[in-house]
């Protein structure tokens, strides 16, 4: 009987392992999951930032938005909520970024590096929408809160630190560094 009991308990080791080893392998499946969706998104957010549609919308905000926050036809429209994406191309540009936003603030995906990547061009659509999210926040208390918190994010990157960063997680590559900072410095335009 004692060698049944062993035998017994030894099949139960057995199953142990062969879960545990299991679970291991599942967690490295999820874990290659996530990274290929973060992947994806990723060039999602590239795909979407060299469109014709939001490239225009982001010049747009950039270059013009701010003569025509001085028409009070216009103003009235966004303060009215009458404004939407299609008559007001700053919406594009605002319900990416409140979009992202929102996926970073959920943790669906990961704070870096999708941040890092959209870091300028968040901030500096953000100056210039910010009038409109203010209008809009009269009449809606929380709108775009996803998108300024991803502002906030952002201006917490260090941006001035990546070219440090880069380079010292590559020390291998110091030489090469060397040299492409050398190209920049021979291939110089003067203003």
């Amino acid at each position: 009987m004692q060698a049944w009991e062993q035998l017994t308990a030894l099949a139960a080791v057995g199953q142990l392992i062969v879960i545990a080893i299991g679970a291991v392998f599942a967690y490295k499946q999820i874990r290659r999951l996530r990274q290929q969706q973060e992947a994806d998104l990723i060039q999602r957010i590239f795909m979407t930032l060299n469109s014709q549609e939001f490239a225009a919308a982001l010049s747009f905000v950039y270059n013009d938005l701010a003569a025509l926050l001085a028409d009070k036809a216009y103003v009235r429209e966004i303060a009215e909520g009458k404004a939407t994406a299609a008559s007001h191309r700053e919406f594009v540009v605002m319900h990416f970024f409140n979009g992202l936003g929102l996926l970073v603030h959920a943790r669906m995906v990961a704070e870096y590096p999708t941040v890092l990547i959209v870091a300028s061009p968040c901030m500096r659509a953000w100056e210039r929408v910010a009038p409109v999210v203010e209008l809009l926040r009269r009449r809606y208390p929380h709108a775009y809160t996803p998108f300024e918190s991803l502002v906030a994010r952002s201006r917490a990157v260090d941006l001035a630190k990546i070219n440090d960063r880069f380079r010292s997680e590559t020390p291998h590559l110091r030489k090469q560094w060397e040299t492409t900072a050398h190209d920049l410095v021979e291939n110089r335009i003067e203003l």
